[in-house]
């Protein structure tokens, strides 16, 4: 981030984050931790809510306030239907500490609510929603389910959230009594918060998101895209050209289509190595029993993984909204095969950075996959063109984080005046 020497009046005084984990377990989290290292390196002041316990939060330069609650899917059924709806002690938290230290410089960004924290985090920050930035890394913020998708028919859903066709549609990945739990959550969150839009803005990951929260009824005036940061785990370009073997990375969930790689591997007669871990584990080893399984692995060990892969995948079933993976593997020199459904896949295959299928059709994406990976050719001319180009899509750590402080100094601006005569005046 570009350091301003100077006292700008609409600089942010404090900036207080939130988000249900401490550690940088994934897309969302990961990003939590890059803003904080770029706040504090331009001596932005910070206090970060975790919703776990922080056992692994190890920075001490930050206000750091864990709220020690358990993932949901952690929780008994009780626990999840009575906690996972209002969370007293999180509330209170959150609450008193801006009864004590708010002050009209101050900016709150939540991140993400719907692993641990609850809908009563919005209770405790509508008295200062005219400062509170929200950020799109899913669509919780207004559809129940989170994703604006249909899982049991696996297609795109575009009815309005909470409407009565929505309460009517079994579109949970679990159940018909869980989809109707998340849209109490999703009802209680719009009651607690004021409204749909309980913020000042909601930071989009891509514009494409524009037209689902439209949908969701967020006014178009609110909604901003800044997309997320890449840096890729490869510091030279990977020769996949040279190499062999499809590479998978991510959770392995229905959602993220870890069995549609498998499937499609084993069609094509290619090696897949998955990198992750999730529910989905077993059945995939079922499904493909050649595949290798590294587990969760360290940014080492994504880099380790991409420098032998020839090709990478994304076949996400739902529309992913970015894609940190897919970027982070052409930013290293590994073509990626993604699903069409990714907002992003159109910009990758538009660029020569890959392609583009439909992904859930295993033949044509098997196909795809082996056509791609005979022709030396293309995979060489694909690698070098996303390593020098792949900027073109993400920012930089220090770019992204440009972007989001300016959108700090847009709330806190119209409080400029009061500040900079409270300075005046020694108070």
């Amino acid at each position: 981030m570009r350091h301003d020497p100077l006292l700008r009046a609409d600089r942010p005084e404090r900036v207080v984050l939130f988000h249900d984990f401490s550690e940088a377990l994934g897309g969302a989290s990961y990003l939590v931790q890059v803003l904080i290292g770029q706040l504090r390196a331009c001596g932005i002041p910070v206090t970060f809510f975790a919703g776990d316990d922080g056992a692994n939060f190890q920075r001490d330069d930050v206000e750091f306030i864990p709220l020690h609650g358990k993932p949901l899917l952690e929780r008994s059924a009780f626990g999840a239907l009575t906690l996972g709806l209002c969370n007293p002690r999180g509330f209170l938290a959150v609450r008193d500490w801006i009864r004590r230290n708010d002050t009209p410089g101050t900016v709150y960004h939540l991140h993400g609510w719907s692993k641990i924290l609850t809908p009563s985090l919005f209770a405790a920050l509508r008295p200062v929603r005219e400062r509170l930035i929200l950020h799109g890394h899913d669509y919780f913020n207004t559809c129940p389910n989170g994703a604006f998708f249909h899982y049991g028919a696996e297609r795109e859903c575009g009815l309005e959230p909470l409407s009565r066709a929505c309460l009517r549609s079994s579109c949970d990945k679990a159940s018909y009594a869980q989809k109707l739990w998340r849209s109490g959550r999703e009802g209680l969150r719009r009651g607690l918060g004021g409204g749909v839009a309980p913020a000042e803005r909601m930071l989009l990951i891509h514009p494409g998101q524009a037209g689902p929260f439209a949908i969701g009824q967020w006014p178009p005036e609110k909604l901003f895209a800044v997309r997320n940061p890449v840096s890729p785990p490869c510091t030279q370009r990977v020769q996949a050209e040279n190499n062999r073997g499809v590479v998978f990375i991510g959770r392995i969930s229905v959602e993220k289509g870890a069995d549609l790689a498998a499937r499609a591997a084993a069609l094509a007669g290619l090696p897949v190595t998955f990198v992750g871990d999730g529910s989905e584990v077993a059945r995939i080893r079922a499904l493909n029993p050649h595949a290798t399984f590294l587990g969760r692995q360290d940014r080492g060990g994504v880099a380790r993984a991409l420098a032998q892969a020839r090709l990478a995948v994304m076949p996400s079933r739902w529309a992913e909204p970015f894609g940190l993976v897919a970027l982070e593997a052409i930013g290293s020199g590994v073509p990626v095969i993604a699903s069409d459904r990714a907002l992003v896949a159109g910009e990758i295959a538009q660029a020569g950075f890959g392609l583009s299928v439909e992904t859930s059709d295993i033949a044509a994406f098997a196909a795809a996959m082996a056509e791609l990976h005979a022709d030396d050719a293309r995979v060489a001319a694909m690698s070098r063109a996303g390593r020098a180009s792949y900027h073109t899509l993400c920012n930089s750590e220090e770019t992204w984080a440009d972007e989001i402080v300016g959108h700090y100094r847009a709330v806190v601006a119209p409080r400029a005046p009061l500040r900079m005569a409270r300075r005046r005046e020694g108070t």
